[in-house]
């Protein structure tokens, strides 16, 4: 079975989109760390809901890691070191973070990092989503920072853009 673990942001992302279940794409479960879960549930809003709606189906909680594999991971948020350290600790690739730091430090340790955008293109390569650009717009507008560059050529390997 194959498995990954979730951050908080592409969680809420996601669910704010309608689409956690990209998520899910080339994997089996997805886990959520109880440190990341705690970070958004402690905002309860429509993402929360969403969140909370797949909890115990394909979207498991996963425990607390180990204390000593935390120290492999450096001075990054508590729920991106939780996600590594649990990947690590369960032999797991998969990890979903948005954050840039954290994506960096997880490929270092061996991990395979995809944000909410490459989901996207994933699902978008798959013809899960009529549109990419339209899920980058809507992205934004709910606070996703993505630079123009990095749209280009998300947009241009989906084939919605051309050179």
């Amino acid at each position: 079975m194959r498995r990954r673990l979730v951050d908080a942001a592409p969680l809420i992302y996601l669910a704010r989109l309608g689409h956690l279940e990209l998520l899910l794409l080339g994997v089996d479960e997805v886990l959520v760390p109880t440190v990341v879960l705690a970070e958004i549930r402690a905002k309860r809003d429509y993402s929360t809901q969403q969140v909370e709606q797949y909890l115990d189906s394909w979207l498991e909680i996963c425990g607390r890691t180990q204390a000593d594999m935390l120290r492999f991971i450096p001075d990054l948020g508590a729920g991106e070191r939780e996600v590594m350290a649990q990947a690590l600790q369960e032999g797991i690739m998969s990890v979903v973070l948005d954050d840039l730091d954290a994506r960096r430090v997880s490929r270092r340790l061996g991990l395979e990092p995809v944000g909410t955008v490459g989901l996207l293109l994933a699902a978008k390569k798959r013809s899960l989503l009529p549109s990419l650009e339209d899920e980058i717009k809507r992205l934004r507008q709910y606070g996703f920072w993505i630079s123009e560059t990095l749209v280009h050529q998300v947009l241009e390997e989906a084939g919605e853009v051309s050179g």
